[in-house]
């Protein structure tokens, strides 16, 4: 299929309009690791597009039969331009599902992550460890049968209004390390926040006998003072 799809891209890159220049993250971030999407996960995204265009190939079958059947010329005619434009449909779903395989880019800096992604409109998400809440590594029936998982990253003021897009929370799909890439973050929020993250703070020293003994006779001492005063 890939083959196919690499002749088939000429023809529909014009009407995508994507970039293909890779991403970097800020200045003063320096790389740690770069990621992609397991090629696992673009076999899955083909057979979701096919799965997904599955009523239009029945309806276009349907009714281009159904024509086909009345035995007018027009109707052969008006059969194959719905068989065309059903070609169309399917082999620019597939190339878009390509396109945006190999735009996907996850860039682990040392102070910052940067998601790249997006075919149709391309989106660049970069999150300060600084504001990272939560890490989630998550893997649903299909992605275990693929073989592959993704990593949910939320930060501050994830909880929007329900029907908006969460600007907070961002996923790297498609990784077959993805629980590695989660120790691979921690680490960095540790180094950006400092040693003591994610520790239970340390117990306050307890204060020798003999000065407890004199905090005693001193708070004795108040409190006979003030009955005689």
């Amino acid at each position: 299929m890939d083959t196919l799809l690499k002749l088939l891209k000429p023809l529909f890159l014009p009407l995508l309009k994507v970039d293909f220049r890779p991403p970097h993250l800020p200045e003063g971030s320096s790389l740690v690791r770069a990621l992609k999407p397991s090629e696992k996960w673009l076999g899955y995204r083909y057979l979701t597009v096919l799965f997904g265009l599955l009523n239009q190939f029945i309806g276009t079958g349907v009714g281009a039969v159904a024509l086909m059947a009345t035995g007018q010329r027009w109707a052969f005619a008006v059969a194959g331009l719905l068989v065309v434009i059903q070609c169309f449909t399917v082999g620019l779903a597939l190339v878009v599902a390509r396109v945006d395989f190999e735009l996907r880019h996850y860039l682990v800096g040392d102070r910052s992550l940067r998601v790249v992604q997006g075919a149709w409109t391309r989106e660049e998400v970069t999150l300060s460890y600084a504001n990272v809440q939560n890490l989630e590594v998550t893997q649903g029936p299909l992605e275990r049968f693929f073989g592959f998982k993704s990593l949910t990253i939320s930060t501050a003021g994830a909880d929007n209004a329900p029907g908006e897009r969460n600007s907070h929370l961002v996923s790297l799909v498609g990784l077959t390390s993805a629980d590695e890439l989660r120790a691979l973050i921690l680490n960095m929020l540790k180094q950006e926040r400092g040693p003591g993250l994610g520790e239970a703070a340390p117990a306050p020293a307890a204060l020798p006998h003999g000065r407890l003994l004199e905090i005693r006779e001193a708070a004795l001492a108040l409190r006979e003072a003030a009955r005689l005063g």
